[in-house]
């Protein structure tokens, strides 16, 4: 059988093969212009703070992003998407007091007036 494709077709174009660690390139991209304090070239290497840091790599077939100290893992989160694993770093990284963003994620609260319930608010 010949199929014969006229002008009136546009052929998708094949995707490029992804870009290995392009998550990791966003994210330092991401904290260099937010002005947070991590040295990037180390994103990507396991326990590579030896004195305390947020680390994030692939291991196996999973991305891991967890606070080490003195070669111990605290509080590790698991991803099966570097994208993902990407962005919960920069969450980490982005809410933490010491770059003076404590109040990220927090609800804000009335000051003065009375809310919903009659009562006055906080």
């Amino acid at each position: 059988m010949k199929i014969e494709w006229s002008e009136v077709y546009e052929f998708v174009q094949t995707p490029p093969e992804p870009v290995p660690n392009w998550a990791l390139r966003e994210l330092a991209q991401e904290l260099l212009r937010l002005k947070i304090d991590v040295d990037v070239r180390l994103l990507g290497v396991p326990d590579a703070f030896p004195d305390g840091g947020w680390c994030i790599h692939q291991e196996d077939d999973v991305w891991l992003v967890y606070h080490s100290e003195r070669g111990r893992r605290s509080g590790p989160a698991i991803f099966t998407s570097s994208f993902d694993a990407a962005n919960f770093y920069l969450w980490c990284r982005a809410s933490h007091p010491k770059n003076g963003n404590g109040d990220v994620g927090r609800l804000p609260t009335f000051k003065g007036g009375h809310c919903s319930n009659g009562l006055p608010c906080a």
